[in-house]
């Protein structure tokens, strides 16, 4: 991804791009997810708060629980095997309460230039992960650590993320998260984008940015919401 998309892509919030994802019906596999990685927190910098937004190619870590004989054993440790400039996206096994990531991560993957985590599962140590300002994006936290519970299986693999609720009694689609996609994170969430779509996505979104700032400004000087909205959108 060249400079010029991504300074484009931070200026553009997740909900922009989740939008513009499902016009484009662009998710991977043509479900409607748009791109959201579902159920997940900012915890770090600071707790669902902040103007932090994170963009870079994805590097996927599959984890295993620790009791898992049949899963291969990467060589190498995935904070390592991890390329500068990439946000590291990581899949646990469900019900684990143990988190998968802590404090001594953060500064290895901070100090390799890799511009954030976002797990699929737990992390802990969060005045570590905040004091040094790495961004860190999980489905809860923990005070339990990695080792005994699950350990890494796969680097750089395909992911199906699912969701923890259905909608309606209607199991909510997975996403899919390929090495190389996109990552967008803020204070809204995390969406994947796919590799090959990047500045269609990024071209939409800035449209819809640009009218909804529009709709923004005349419902502020007294237009009504749905004259404003129908008069911009259409």
């Amino acid at each position: 991804m060249d400079a010029e998309l991504k300074q484009k892509l931070l200026q553009i919030s997740t909900c922009d791009i989740s939008d513009a994802l499902v016009k484009l019906r662009l998710d991977g596999d043509g479900t409607q997810t748009g791109g959201l990685i579902p159920d997940l927190k900012m915890y770090s910098p600071l707790y669902e708060a902040g103007t932090t937004r994170i963009v870079g190619p994805v590097f996927t870590v599959r984890m295993t629980l620790a009791s898992d004989g049949t899963s291969p054993r990467p060589s190498t440790h995935f904070v390592d095997a991890c390329p500068g400039e990439h946000i590291m996206m990581m899949q646990v096994p469900r019900g684990v309460k143990a988190a998968t990531w802590g404090g001594l991560m953060s500064i290895g993957a901070k100090t390799r230039g890799v511009q954030g985590v976002v797990i699929d599962g737990g992390c802990r140590d969060l005045a570590e992960h905040r004091e040094i300002g790495f961004p860190v994006f999980a489905r809860h936290h923990s005070t339990l650590g990695q080792g005994t519970f699950v350990r890494p299986a796969e680097l750089n693999v395909p992911l199906s993320i699912p969701a923890e609720q259905s909608l309606g009694g209607v199991a909510w689609p997975d996403t899919k998260v390929n090495p190389g996609d996109i990552i967008v994170c803020d204070v809204d969430g995390c969406v994947v984008i796919p590799a090959d779509k990047v500045r269609e996505v990024a071209e939409m979104a800035q449209r819809g940015k640009e009218i909804d700032e529009r709709i923004g400004k005349a419902i502020a000087e007294g237009m009504g919401v749905a004259e404003a909205m129908k008069k911009f959108r259409t």
